[in-house]
């Protein structure tokens, strides 16, 4: 069992090693058959990460595809005996999965016209870490807040909002109570592009959102220090990106503010050095929804994240001066990406030799020999 897990997990490069081919495996054999992407989500692996072990356990002779992934004989049986899985039942909440918390029916209007206002924001920047929630859990991020009086009364600071939640907490208000449940929310944004959409939107559904158009490398503006009882922020899921925008939320929230924490999920190992920048800022967990956020998209993400409630318990320590290290993923972990045109077979290398620096722009633009719009991912393409 060792052996093939290790293989596997060696050939892939898995940071969650053996264990991480042992849960796609057991999310693969409780489903019967699974889609590439729910086994993703089950397992908490990124997409292409689990689309490199589905093909080492093809090669293993332990997955096949059949409407789905599916084991073959051979993989049931390693399953069962080296695994030690057998029959079970699904235990997930069929009504919430598993969140702990519904849209109502009264509330599903504003999820509607949510999508709707999404479906005009600006394409995503990936190169900041943009990864939109889905409309759904915008509001349910909003009526969790609002669940645990985090709304109501509160002065709101939502720290970078490619997911539309300031917009989010608006139209729940208007569905609950025609009017605003909060003190005021305000919005700090660095995309201009972003910023644009977050102003037409409050405008065209008449709610008060103050949108800021600030980078937070550069320090919080002075008359925002201790302003606000309640953060909500999605970083960039790097160490520094955590670091700075919770360093952020510090000096913004009074001293016993709360921050509503939206992350991606990493193992544990990783996991303790998340935990050790909560703490070094004055943060507390108080409680963690697993799998709370589902993504628009998000393929590397394998679709979901999780949501930490912190509590402040220690006011922070002045101000944070101005960022100037690495931020976002592609500046902490570069890599060559290099993907080939389907039409003509072209490889061209994101970022160099004039190409655009991501995949949907490389779709939007055209492959530069034959303007084809359609590549894939060249196997070992990433460095």
């Amino acid at each position: 069992m060792d052996d093939i897990l290790e293989t596997v997990a060696r050939a892939t490069r898995l940071r969650e090693g053996p264990a991480g081919v042992a849960a796609v495996l057991r999310a693969v054999y409780r489903a019967g058959s699974l889609r590439l992407q729910d086994a993703a989500r089950e397992a908490r692996l990124p997409l292409p990460v689990t689309t490199a072990i589905r093909r080492e356990l093809e090669k293993a002779g332990l997955l096949e595809r059949k409407h789905g992934l599916s084991l073959t004989d051979t993989g049931r049986g390693f399953v069962e005996g080296a695994l030690g899985l057998g029959a079970t039942h699904d235990v997930m909440c069929p009504a919430c999965g598993g969140r702990g918390i519904v849209v109502p029916g009264a509330l599903r209007p504003a999820v509607d016209r949510l999508a709707a206002l999404i479906a005009q924001a600006p394409p995503v920047d990936v190169t900041l870490d943009q990864c939109p929630c889905t409309p759904e859990t915008a509001v349910l991020r909003a009526l969790l807040m609002l669940k645990h009086g985090a709304l109501e009364g509160k002065r709101v600071l939502i720290l970078g909002d490619d997911d539309s939640l300031a917009v989010a907490i608006g139209l729940v208000g208007e569905v609950l109570r025609q009017g605003d449940l909060t003190r005021g929310v305000t919005v700090i944004e660095s995309d201009p592009r972003r910023v644009a959409f977050l102003r037409a939107a409050a405008a065209s559904e008449r709610i008060g959102i103050d949108v800021i158009d600030h980078d937070l490398r550069a320090p919080l503006p002075a008359v925002l220090a201790r302003a606000f009882d309640v953060i909500a922020t999605d970083p960039p899921y790097t160490l520094a990106g955590a670091r700075l925008f919770l360093g952020r939320a510090a000096e913004a929230l009074g001293g016993d503010g709360i921050a509503y924490f939206s992350f991606t999920q990493w193992p544990a190992a990783e996991v303790a050095g998340l935990q050790r920048v909560f703490l070094d800022l004055g943060f507390a967990i108080r409680a963690v929804h697993q799998a709370f956020n589902r993504y628009l998209g998000a393929g590397i993400l394998g679709g979901v994240g999780d949501l930490y409630e912190l509590a402040q318990v220690r006011a922070a320590d002045g101000g944070m001066p101005a960022w100037a290290g690495p931020l976002y993923t592609a500046e902490i972990n570069p890599r060559t990406r290099v993907y080939v045109c389907a039409t003509c077979a072209a490889e061209i290398r994101l970022g160099e030799d004039g190409a655009p620096a991501t995949i949907e722009a490389l779709k939007s633009a055209g492959c530069p020999h034959c303007r084809g719009t359609v590549f894939r991912r060249r196997a070992g393409g990433t460095e």
